[in-house]
């Protein structure tokens, strides 16, 4: 994100952290992302990087629509982040190496569970595949290529 300029980062789980959860959470998800991504544009920003694990083609059309809406010029891209489970799991036990308290278990869970999801709906297209096992600096040059942007 810190490459491309005029570009906000929004992350899905964290907007709609709110107690109680609504009713339907997608749906106020996706309202909530669209008064943020019209405020922002409002003031000058033109490039969004949202994340969140959307279960279904329809609620990857459902944002796309809405998004749409705000301005014609809107392209959207939806990626689906993929790495291998020993590396995930890799990953994770190495971020705990700087953290004071632990959330390996919470992470071990969550990882278990989104992979649940996403191999239930295997054979749908819930996002254009994504490899991130690569170093940082190597995704960034990959996923701006890809978007047809220029890497500094």
């Amino acid at each position: 994100m810190e490459r491309v300029e005029n570009c906000v980062m929004l992350d899905g789980d964290h907007v709609v952290a709110v107690n109680p959860s609504p009713l339907d959470e997608i749906e106020y998800l996706h309202q909530t992302l669209t008064l943020l991504v019209q405020h922002h544009k409002q003031s000058g920003y033109r490039h969004f990087v949202i994340n969140h694990i959307w279960r279904t083609p329809a609620e990857i059309d459902d944002l796309r629509l809405r998004l749409a809406n705000i301005k014609a010029d809107t392209d959207f891209v939806c990626f689906l982040l993929e790495l291998p489970l020993d590396e995930n799991i890799r990953r994770i036990r190495a971020r705990q190496k700087s953290r004071a308290m632990s959330e390996e278990d919470f992470e071990m869970h969550t990882v278990m569970e989104e992979r649940t999801i996403l191999s239930a709906r295997a054979d749908e297209k819930l996002g254009e595949p994504f490899d991130v096992s690569a170093p940082p600096e190597e995704l960034v040059v990959a996923l701006l290529a890809r978007l047809g942007m220029q890497s500094d």
